[in-house]
């Protein structure tokens, strides 16, 4: 029983630190859309549109939730962090839990319930001994878990913390200048650069414009800001990747970050050994700098010692470089908003200077939860529940009528709306009335549907809701017709016209007659 006890333990601490993420994300929407935005960007694929509208409107599920400050969205984030990595040591300590389990204990052959009774009377003792002691209070581990339990005042929180996170402090990682992950703080790189170029003829603003090139696939390669193989330039490669990587790994620290590991190692391997092509200069090799004419040309330069010993050289040198590249992309955002903030400090005034440096000293330094700040409450806006709400508010999900309020409930029924149909050929789909039920099959879903079934729609298959019927029906016009099914063929309608009098005659009658002269 010894084991069944701990795998029990084990399982209930897991589920308090699922529960605690999933309040967390309740709390704050932000910290999950921000998570799902970047992984999309990394795995190069489109968000949902339905997650971009939620992510806009901070919805989870039907209730809009109140923004919070990025300082906020940051902390709790790491805190969540280190639920995970809690999770994960749990979940290694329950797989390597080994022990005899004994079940023959709980058997109970005569089916008297005796032995149930009597373990059920184990554990309420059990429980009542327990419940004196408060580490064994589940009450107790949940408040460990729970937001605000590391703030001694309880009426008026100053942090959003936990007592199991009591200790995070995003200020050591993050520096003032970084805003908690919405800037890069590359002026020292630049400060770098002056020695690697050896010229100080080179403002902020143009050093962002050399990095730009590291934001196209063949830019930074083709037309490199220096020769890229020399030595000073390699080592500001390396210095400036690390910088990048460190700082998106702690902006998105909810990512598998050694999954993107993987994937950069992957697409770097693949980059140096295939050739950017040119319709002039021919084929470049990417480790090598070169050119060459011919593809064969190319590949047995792959396979020659020149080509293997600058790979060897200067491995270290070109997965910096292409580091550079991939988590340039990857934080376009956050190149873009620096680039910003910079050309707008460029015109600022010497007060305006101190007033903006004033304002991120206090906000570095400031709680990441203010005493004042607004909980969710029932002023908080709520998409309505159609089948929760429609038996209590009286309307229950009634259509609505030309003044804009719903129609009384008798004349509902009495246009048959509460009667539903079904129509298995447009996928089951269901109708609320006979005349939506009947004028759906003149619609383009219901003669889609027909169509995709090989039957030409027309008025013949009207009321026919039953994929099989259908066919059969088909089947039979066509024996009938004498004509094979063709899914691209329409029928073919005699088309009237009318003369100066106003009698409808068909086409062909109109024109025997025009001939005659007698119309």
């Amino acid at each position: 029983m010894e084991t069944l006890e701990s795998r029990r333990a084990q399982l209930e601490d897991l589920e308090i630190i699922e529960e605690s993420i999933s309040s967390r994300f309740e709390r704050n929407p932000g910290i999950f859309y921000s998570y799902l935005e970047n992984k999309a960007s990394i795995d190069n694929e489109p968000l949902n549109q339905y997650i971009q509208n939620a992510s806009k409107a901070n919805r989870i599920y039907k209730r809009n939730r109140l923004r919070r400050n990025r300082k906020q969205i940051v902390v709790q984030q790491n805190e969540i962090n280190i639920f995970l990595e809690e999770s994960l040591r749990r979940l290694k300590s329950l797989s390597d839990l080994t022990g005899p389990v004994n079940i023959r204990s709980l058997k109970d052959s005569d089916a008297t319930f005796e032995t149930f009774r009597h373990n059920l009377d184990e554990i309420k003792e059990k429980f009542k001994e327990e419940m004196t002691t408060p580490r064994f209070q589940l009450r107790d581990k949940r408040f460990d878990y729970a937001m605000f339990s590391a703030s001694t005042a309880r009426a008026h929180p100053t942090t959003i913390l936990s007592r199991n996170a009591q200790d995070l402090n995003v200020n050591d990682i993050f520096d003032r200048e970084e805003q908690y992950g919405e800037i890069l703080n590359l002026e020292k790189f630049h400060s770098t650069w002056f020695s690697v170029i050896r010229d100080t003829n080179c403002s902020l603003l143009e050093y962002y414009g050399t990095l730009e090139l590291f934001l196209d696939d063949t830019k930074y390669l083709l037309y490199p800001p220096m020769d890229r193989k020399n030595e000073r330039y390699a080592a500001y490669l390396i210095d400036i990747s690390g910088y990048l990587e460190s700082f998106f790994k702690k902006a998105n620290v909810l990512l598998n970050h050694t999954l993107l590991d993987r994937k950069i190692q992957s697409a770097f391997s693949k980059h140096l050994n295939n050739a950017l092509e040119h319709e002039q200069k021919g084929y470049y090799c990417v480790v090598c700098c070169k050119w060459f004419k011919l593809t064969t040309v190319f590949e047995s330069h792959q396979s020659g010692k020149a080509h293997k010993k600058q790979f060897t050289k200067r491995n270290k040198a070109l997965l910096a470089e292409y580091k550079v590249h991939a988590y340039l992309v990857l934080l376009t955002k956050q190149f873009t908003r620096t680039k910003e903030l910079t050309e707008r400090r460029l015109a600022f005034t010497a007060e305006e200077r101190m007033h903006e440096m004033s304002k991120l000293h206090h906000e570095y330094q400031a709680s990441e939860y203010k005493t004042d700040e607004q909980e969710q409450d029932d002023k908080t806006e709520r998409v309505p529940d159609a089948n929760k709400d429609s038996l209590t508010n009286g309307s229950f999900d009634l259509p609505l009528g030309p003044d804009g309020l719903p129609i009384p409930h008798w004349l509902y029924k009495l246009q048959g709306l509460d009667v539903t149909y079904s129509c298995e050929i447009c996928a089951n789909q269901t109708f609320k009335g006979r005349r939506a039920f009947e004028n759906h099959f003149l619609e383009p879903t219901h003669t889609f549907h027909l169509k995709c079934l090989g039957i030409q729609p027309s008025l013949t298959f009207k009321g026919i809701t039953r994929i099989k019927e259908a066919q059969e029906l088909w089947q039979t016009h066509q024996a009938s017709t004498g004509r094979q099914a063709s899914p691209g063929r329409q029928g073919s309608l005699e088309l009237e016209v009318e003369d100066q009098e106003g009698n409808v005659l068909p086409e062909k009658v109109y024109q025997e007659l025009k001939k005659q002269g007698l119309v």
